[in-house]
C-alpha cells in the first residue's frame, strides 16, 4: 500500500512539472501541430504570428501587435498577427506601428549574385506577389534562419521611406515611400547589412534591420528610381496590409 501511495504521488509530482514548465521569451508557445508547452514564463504572453506557430513574447508596452490583411482575391486571402519587439532605438508612428532605422538593398533574378527567388513560391515564406511590392527582411526582424520556413514576419507589411544614400547624402528622390510584403530572409550569414544582433544592434550604416527589394515585383524601380543608388538609408513602419496594394500567390 505504502509502495503504491508513493508511486501515485511521483507520477503526480511528475504531471504537475509538465503541465507548469514555461516557455521563455522567443520559444514557441503554440501553433497547428505543436505538441510542445503552451504555458509563458512571468511577464511574456503566448502572440499569435500565423496558424503554425505563436511565439512568447513580453507583454509591456515595448511590443507592437497588430493584425494584417493583404488585399488578396478570397481564395488566396492571407489573415495573419504579427509582433515587433520595440526594444530597439525606435519610435511609434501615429498609427500605432513600431518604427525602425533601416537600409535598403535590392536583389533579383538578374542580379550579380544570381537571386532568382525573389519573386517565386520558393522564398522563405512560400509565396510571392503578382502584383505588389515585396522585400526580403533581415533576420533578425524576419525571426527565424535560413532551413527554417515561415518566420514570424511572413505577410507582414511595411512603409519605407529613403531618406540619405550610405555615405550620408540626401537622395536625389529623398521621402520618396513604398508600402513592401515581407516574403523572403536575408540570412545574417555572410550579409553584413543583414547580421545585426537583435533588434536593438545596427549593422554598419547605423540600420536596425535591412529590407532587400525585390526589382522583380517592381519595389526597387519604385523606391530607388533612377537615383543611381543601390544601398540606401531611412525608415521602416509596420502599417496594416489595407496600405499595401497586391495579391499573394502560393
Amino acid at each position: 500500500m505504502h509502495s503504491h501511495a508513493a508511486s501515485l504521488l511521483l507520477a503526480l509530482s511528475a504531471l504537475t512539472i509538465t503541465t507548469t514548465a514555461q516557455q521563455p521569451e522567443y520559444a514557441q508557445c503554440g501553433g497547428l501541430s505543436w505538441t510542445g508547452g503552451t504555458t509563458c514564463a512571468a511577464g511574456l504572453v503566448c502572440v499569435v504570428s500565423n496558424p503554425y506557430y505563436s511565439q512568447c513574447l513580453k507583454s509591456s508596452g515595448s511590443s507592437s501587435v497588430s493584425t494584417v490583411r493583404t488585399t488578396t482575391p478570397a481564395t488566396t486571402r492571407v489573415t495573419s498577427t504579427s509582433t515587433s519587439s520595440a526594444r530597439a532605438s525606435t519610435s511609434t508612428s501615429p498609427s500605432g506601428g513600431v518604427t525602425y532605422r533601416a537600409s535598403f538593398t535590392h536583389y533579383g533574378a538578374g542580379d550579380t549574385f544570381g537571386s532568382p527567388n525573389c519573386n517565386t513560391n520558393s522564398a522563405a515564406c512560400g509565396f510571392y506577389t503578382y502584383p505588389g511590392y515585396s522585400a526580403a527582411a533581415s533576420e533578425n526582424l524576419f525571426g527565424v534562419g535560413p532551413g527554417a520556413g515561415a518566420g514570424p514576419a511572413c505577410g507582414t507589411c511595411w512603409r519605407l521611406t529613403g531618406q540619405t544614400d550610405s555615405s550620408g547624402n540626401t537622395l536625389s528622390n529623398a521621402g520618396t515611400t513604398i508600402v513592401v510584403m515581407v516574403n523572403n530572409l536575408c540570412p545574417a550569414q555572410g550579409n553584413p547589412l543583414c547580421s545585426q544582433s537583435g533588434l536593438t544592434g545596427t549593422n554598419q550604416y547605423g540600420a536596425n534591420v535591412n529590407f532587400d527589394l525585390c526589382s522583380d515585383s517592381g519595389a526597387q524601380a519604385a523606391f530607388f528610381g533612377n537615383n543611381g543608388v543601390g544601398l540606401a538609408l531611412g525608415t521602416a513602419t509596420q502599417v496594416d496590409c489595407s496600405s499595401w496594394s497586391g495579391t499573394v500567390v502560393r
